[in-house]
């Protein structure tokens, strides 16, 4: 017969009241069950665990040895207990968070440092990954979470709108329009624009042509870039014109200037999970994005 973690218990709280009659009371039970389950510890061990007394009981050279390891499995146990209670709820286990370049000018900073700070116990893992590659790893189950523009599979997974910022354009330092206070978007019908290629980030990609098109003009492509920190420092070489979001402007690229446009397009950044993934830190996660939610200042 094996030893079971009752039987553990029994023999402790035994060991610490010295007596059959308050061991029972403390334990809840009856004092013949008590003593069987003893009697059976001592069998299964192959030895005697307490000396009987007209007192009551008084442990063995054995049953000393025993109460130290008996002991530490019983914490064992119940670390073990508030251990998996903790990964139920999120406080412990590992999170993957996958995100594009912006947002890593943008909200992922702030929501690091709040989640690191509200789960130490939870290990954190960041990847910076273009769009598309984001909704791969999410769908495949690679990043738990990712923070992105809108995309074509938006409804493939549930979201949460993080933060809606206004585009700015960026010029080169010599450009004729570095010095305006704001610039409208008609004034920028000749210029060559720099921009994410749409199967990249469609969302983006769209928003840009879209109020190219408002303002009465097809934008003419200079060149297709992926990344908008890549976009910033060919516009400081000359390269060209781009908007991107307002955030880039932490980017800090000498020889690029920012200005605001007239009536700028935004952007938002979504926030996606997998509805299948289990993970329970994400619950810990999406508590951390209370408040963040906000309109960014042009």
């Amino acid at each position: 017969m094996d030893i079971t973690l009752n039987q553990i218990r029994y023999f402790c709280t035994l060991a610490a009241a010295g007596n059959f009659g308050r061991a029972a009371e403390r334990l809840n039970m009856s004092q013949p069950p008590l003593s069987r389950q003893i009697a059976a510890l001592e069998r299964d061990l192959g030895t005697v665990l307490f000396e009987r007394t007209p007192k009551g009981v008084e442990l063995t050279a054995a049953g000393r040895q025993f109460l130290g390891d008996a002991a530490g499995i019983l914490r064992l146990v119940s670390q073990a207990r508030r251990n998996a209670s903790a990964a139920g709820r999120g406080e412990v286990g590992e999170l993957t968070m996958g995100f594009t370049m912006c947002a890593a000018y943008s909200v992922v900073p702030a929501l690091a440092k709040r989640y690191r700070k509200a789960f130490p116990a939870v290990a954190l893992h960041v990847r910076e990954l273009m769009p598309s590659a984001l909704e791969r790893d999410l769908r495949d189950g690679a990043v738990d979470i990712a923070i992105s523009f809108p995309g074509a599979e938006t409804a493939r997974f549930a979201t949460r709108t993080l933060l809606s910022e206004p585009l700015s354009l960026v010029l080169p330092e010599r450009h004729r329009l570095a010095r305006a206070r704001r610039v409208k978007m008609e004034d920028l019908a000749e210029e060559r624009f720099l921009i994410v290629p749409r199967q990249q980030a469609p969302s983006l990609h769209d928003t840009i042509v879209g109020r190219c098109r408002e303002a009465g003009f097809t934008p003419i492509i200079g060149l297709e870039v992926y990344l908008q920190q890549t976009i910033v420092n060919f516009v400081a070489e000359g390269l060209g014109i781009a908007l991107v979001p307002a955030s880039m402007r932490r980017s800090q690229i000498e020889g690029a200037v920012f200005r605001p446009v007239e009536r700028p397009p935004a952007i938002e950044q979504i926030l996606f999970w997998s509805p299948e993934n289990s993970n329970p830190c994400i619950a810990g996660f999406l508590s951390c994005c209370d408040g963040l939610d906000r309109q960014a200042a042009g």
